[in-house]
């Protein structure tokens, strides 16, 4: 559907093929754990025009104790009245299950893609795992009633163009120096038990966020057949004090690189392309996803250290990153982003309307 309304736009970038279909799935890790996914397409004189997702999230109404339904996988032609009747759709299924509130987007939950892109400086194309969409969406969700609750943030590092910090670099050898600290790479021969430590770090870390819902052991295996095969291992970063696990610094390859242009092969051939592209390109950036350290070991100093080791590790392999995304009033990771040399590129909106009772 995306592909169809954008697919000659210049941030346009294909999915990878049934990256999207697999959330479909009535065994899919989101459906199994979190809720469902119940999805809809707009017509209009036998072409589609537009498509939506009602997303029930019993992860996150638990969590937080109140009735919130989802919006998700929107893409829309430009125009008021197909945009109307999607949300409309989506609206009288949330009701039926009881829900009051209808919030979004998110495709399908807050630990995926999520947010709608209202501004961004240049024309790159997003970077994976975050959203692009023409820019006239904003008006179309205004259009139908929602109003902004989150606005979340884009940072660019050109990493060929920075050094480590000075501040930075000295923090992180006091505390290296102090703590008796050790980083290695991720071991993907024993992934899933490395990801027992990504998962409490990544919950704990996140776990302040507005809306997060923790992710699951489940989340994270399906995740990772997706990431294995174009993964880093020298860039997720597992931090260790004496020998126990601390924290964890997440760095992917923008594996978007390889799947940008995809709309003008065949859908037939794109598998093929990819595996070609994939031993023939090489990935010019990244995108520093998550870098966290556990409670007990925040007043060691890891913090600035694993921030710089993460900042040198990629800078090795990768001329240019991406971070995000950041909440806009996360004052400290903006400052952190500032520090290192980071610039706001992209700003995304999550939206929020009430959904009152059918007359």
């Amino acid at each position: 559907m995306p592909e169809i309304l954008h697919g000659t736009a210049p941030g346009f970038i294909p999915p990878f093929p049934g990256s999207v279909a697999k959330y479909l799935r009535p065994d899919s890790a989101f459906q199994r754990v979190h809720g469902k996914i119940l999805p809809f397409v707009a017509w209009r004189d036998g072409r589609p025009v537009g498509r939506i997702a009602a997303i029930v999230n019993r992860s996150h109404n638990a969590r937080y104790h109140d009735t919130t339904g989802f919006f998700g996988f929107f893409d829309c032609e430009d125009n008021a009245g197909t945009a109307r009747a999607l949300f409309d759709q989506a609206a009288a299924v949330l009701r039926e299950q009881g829900l009051t509130s209808m919030r979004g987007p998110y495709s399908p939950s807050i630990n995926d893609e999520c947010g709608l892109l209202v501004w961004e400086a240049g024309k790159r194309g997003p970077c994976i795992g975050l959203t692009w969409n023409p820019s006239y969406y904003e008006s179309l969700v205004l259009g139908a009633g929602f109003e902004q609750v989150r606005e979340l943030l884009g940072f660019d590092l050109p990493m060929d163009r920075l050094e480590v910090p000075d501040r930075l670099k000295r923090l992180g050898d006091r505390a290296e120096k102090r703590a008796r600290l050790h980083l290695r790479p991720i071991n993907l021969k024993k992934l899933e038990k490395e990801l027992e430590i990504v998962h409490e770090v990544y919950n704990d870390t996140l776990g302040r966020n507005w809306g997060f819902v923790p992710i699951s052991m489940e989340d994270l295996l399906g995740a990772a057949d997706d990431m294995r095969s174009f993964a880093d291992p020298d860039i997720i970063l597992i931090a260790e004090k004496d020998g126990e696990p601390a924290g964890v610094a997440l760095t992917l390859p923008d594996f978007n690189q390889i799947l940008a242009g995809l709309q003008r092969v065949p859908h037939w051939l794109r598998l093929p392309v990819i595996l070609w592209r994939m031993k023939t390109r090489k990935i010019t950036a990244c995108r520093q996803m998550v870098y966290g350290v556990l409670p007990k070991f925040r007043d060691h100093g890891l913090h600035a250290w694993l921030l710089r080791e993460q900042f040198s590790e990629a800078k090795k392999r990768y001329p240019f990153a991406e971070l995000g995304w950041m909440e806009a009033n996360n004052t400290p990771i903006l400052a952190a982003c500032a520090q290192v040399g980071g610039f706001h590129q992209r700003t995304w909106r999550i939206y929020e309307k009430p959904l009152p009772a059918a007359a």
